[in-house]
């Protein structure tokens, strides 16, 4: 009994130790976190093996802890290196980006090991180092306060004392800038031969990606700027080699803040982050070029107002603020890839690849080294960066062998063009010679129509003098004779003498008409506005006198531009004619009027006898004559004139008639 009860005590007191061990485990403790280490004492570091310190951190939130103060002190957490915003200490609360804290790490090695040395990445932050309680070296300036921090960010190769085995490393950091804070990547340790070749050959990548896209950005926009601006993808290229270029040397080697040893890090960062997004819009819009034709109308638009709301909010937002943004950018980014994807496909499998096979590898190629420098940014995976620089290398080798490509298509076509224009410029010069020669013809008939139109006139003057003078001469001799012999003539003779000076008046009557019909078109063509009824009413009171026919005007008084007087002489023919021809009682006239775009309509419409359709365009013609009986005095030459006023105003006469109803002469004025 007594020994049962014994060990029942026992087992109760093992219970008690285990749970209060697994406590002190799980619980950070003040004596039991100090001596927390990493006990690296079994690896070899042989065929340039990494190691990651990664873990088992101490981490002391809003204190810069000196080496050697560690006793005042208990450790906010046991971390894992990963940005502090991700870190709950209390109320189970994230910390703010903003602040200042200390890192320490205990490691142990073997003796013997080979010469090591520790890389220190770069850290959103400033930074101050000590290893072994000996200060090692600052990055910027590391305070408690945003106005006293200089903030900067490199990477670090330490070589590590080789006779000491026992290392203690401390890292205060301060960040008043950036939504990442803190170590956000883990130190590495290592045989300083291998980081030193591992720093080598990124600095190699590095300079070859940088110099190369440097090198053909620079050259694509000189040449865009200088030599041919017909091609923007030539322009976008180029801005897309720069922006990349200056990206991956500022966010690497810094060179600004070197120079400029206190400018403020959120200016250099601001700029940065602009050419990142500068750099993604424009090779988009590069591809926007290249399949013009595929691509939707809205695409670069989309592009364009995205990148330029990016970058105003860059310069606007505060920090840490701004430094969020580039998130929502590699959202966009990632989009825009899957419709070039998109694209791509559907131009292989459609058959609607405009340039030649090139373009399809370097822009496939091009995706996917974008993707994967994507989904290595999000990982945080410094090591395939270097091989991305060199697909990067080779993706813009290819383009720019693309951009040559399409510039000496340009320049085949522009120089068939040219060998076009030279062509046509030689016909336009033969053909100029034949026009000069067909000017001095011209000149030459100018000349001989100038000596025709003074030879009309000395007809006319002839017509006018020389031949109406006798004509006058004999219808008064006419005259004399009936009154001298009055007495003497019978009612035959009397009736002779009538007939004689009949005769004599139309005589008279035609030369006037054909005197008429020369003047037509000679005289200057002026354009007057005035109002049509007028116009009619000053002829209806010249012809109609009597009052004995019904002419109707139109309803609306219209202003016109015309040649009053040659529009005049048109109406006055047109409507003596309706009213000397008529056979009805009573003579009805309707004048009617339209305007067009670029011309009038008139048309004079009476209750004439008609005129039988095959005698439309036989009224026009000078000396023409439908009445064979002479009971209406007529020359012939009125509608001739009619038609040659019409025609020179590039203007047409119709007839409409109907035998026994009447006629509808129209003709139409140009403007």
């Amino acid at each position: 009994m007594d020994n049962w009860f014994l060990n029942q005590i026992h087992i109760k007191w093992l219970y008690l130790f285990v749970i209060t061990l697994f406590l002190t485990c799980n619980t950070y403790g003040l004596e039991e976190q100090k001596d927390n280490s990493i006990n690296l004492k079994g690896i070899s570091f042989a065929n340039h093996e990494e190691i990651d310190l990664k873990s088992d951190w101490e981490f002391y939130w809003q204190e810069l802890i000196l080496p050697g103060d560690f006793d005042s002190f208990n450790p906010s957490a046991i971390v894992s290196l990963k940005n502090w915003t991700n870190y709950t200490l209390e109320k189970h609360k994230k910390l703010p980006s903003f602040g200042y804290a200390t890192y320490r790490l205990k490691f142990h090695v073997s003796k013997n090991t080979p010469n090591l040395s520790l890389y220190i990445p770069a850290a959103y932050a400033s930074s101050k180092l000590w290893i072994n309680g000996k200060l090692i070296s600052e990055i910027g300036k590391v305070a408690t306060t945003k106005e006293n921090v200089l903030h900067r960010r490199y990477t670090q190769i330490i070589p590590l004392n080789t006779h000491e085995v026992d290392f203690e490393i401390v890292i205060q950091v301060a960040n008043f800038y950036h939504n990442k804070a803190g170590i956000d990547k883990p130190l590495k340790l290592g045989t300083s031969h291998h980081l030193n070749t591992v720093k080598s050959k990124r600095i190699v990548a590095d300079m070859l990606f940088i110099g190369c896209l440097g090198f053909i950005g620079t050259f694509f926009i000189v040449f865009f700027l200088l030599y041919w601006n017909k091609d923007k993808a030539i322009l976008y290229l180029g801005i897309a080699c720069v922006s990349l270029a200056y990206m991956a040397l500022s966010d690497r080697y810094a060179p600004l803040a070197e120079i400029f040893k206190s400018a403020s890090w959120v200016l250099l960062t601001k700029i940065e982050y602009t050419s990142l997004f500068i750099a993604g819009t424009t090779a988009s819009l590069f591809f926007s070029v290249i399949f013009k034709q595929d691509v939707h109308k809205l695409y670069e638009k989309i592009l364009k107002y995205s990148c330029l709301l990016l970058v105003v909010l860059v310069i606007i937002l505060p920090s840490p603020y701004f430094t969020q943004l580039i998130l929502p950018f590699l959202i966009l980014m990632i989009i825009n890839l899957v419709y070039v994807t998109y694209i791509i496909v559907r131009a292989m499998f459609t058959g609607k690849l405009h340039d030649s096979i090139l373009m399809l590898a370097s822009t496939l190629l091009g995706s996917i080294v974008f993707y994967i420098h994507i989904f290595v940014f999000l990982g945080n995976n410094d090591n395939a960066i270097v091989y991305v620089n060199f697909g990067y290398v080779s993706v813009f080798l290819l383009l720019s062998m693309l951009l040559m490509v399409r510039f000496s298509s340009s320049f085949k076509q522009l120089e068939k063009s040219r060998s076009l224009a030279l062509q046509q410029k030689k016909e336009i010069t033969d053909k100029s010679e034949q026009l000069s020669n067909i000017n001095i013809e011209l000149k030459e008939n100018l000349r001989q129509l100038k000596s025709f139109n003074e030879e009309l006139d000395s007809f006319n003057h002839i017509v006018s003098h020389d031949l109406k003078a006798p004509l006058v001469a004999m219808h008064s001799l006419v005259s004399f004779i009936e009154e001298d012999l009055d007495d003497t003539l019978d009612d035959n003779a009397k009736g002779y003498f009538d007939l004689l000076k009949e005769r004599i008046s139309k005589m008279n009557a035609l030369i006037n008409g054909l005197l008429e019909y020369s003047k037509v078109s000679r005289g200057e063509k002026k354009k007057e506005l005035f109002s049509l009824n007028d116009l009619l009413n000053e002829i209806i009171d010249i012809i109609n006198y009597q009052e004995d026919s019904i002419i109707n005007i139109p309803l609306e008084n219209i202003n016109i531009i015309a040649n009053r007087i040659e529009l005049e002489h048109v109406f006055q023919n047109l409507i003596s004619n309706s009213i000397k021809y008529n056979d009805k009682e009573k003579t009805i006239i309707d004048i009617s009027f339209l305007q067009r775009e670029d011309e009038y309509v008139f048309s004079v419409e009476d209750n004439g006898p008609g005129i039988e359709p095959q005698y439309h365009n036989k009224i026009f013609e000078i000396f023409s004559k439908l009445n064979t009986n002479d009971a209406v005095e007529s020359t012939g030459v009125g509608l001739s004139i009619v038609k040659k006023v019409v025609t020179e105003n590039h203007g047409k006469i119709s007839v409409e008639s109907k035998m026994g109803i009447g006629t509808k002469i129209s003709f139409t004025w140009k403007i």
